[in-house]
């Protein structure tokens, strides 16, 4: 892998839920391919467990954007790759 491919690939979040600042750099994300009508992304409170949403969508197509703080954690299902702007 060379330099490049990695950065990319530090850079890029798959569907899952992660800690922005300890599993994922802060910044803003766009999801790298068109998104489906099943896509849902969450930004919560850090340690809430998801009851503290700080925004959310299922956007039904299109490349999503979101902007990911430290000590906020986000979700994503059925979006596929985010890749870090």
């Amino acid at each position: 892998m060379t330099g490049a491919e990695a950065q990319k690939a530090a850079n890029t979040v798959s569907d899952g839920t992660w800690t922005v600042g300890r599993d994922i750099a802060p910044g803003t994300y766009r999801s790298a391919q068109p998104v489906a009508e099943r896509c849902y992304w969450g930004i919560y409170r850090s340690g809430s467990n998801g009851s503290d949403i700080i925004a959310n969508d299922i956007p039904g197509g299109g490349h999503p954007m979101v902007t990911l703080a430290e000590g906020q954690d986000f979700t994503s299902a059925r979006c596929g790759k985010w890749e870090k702007q």
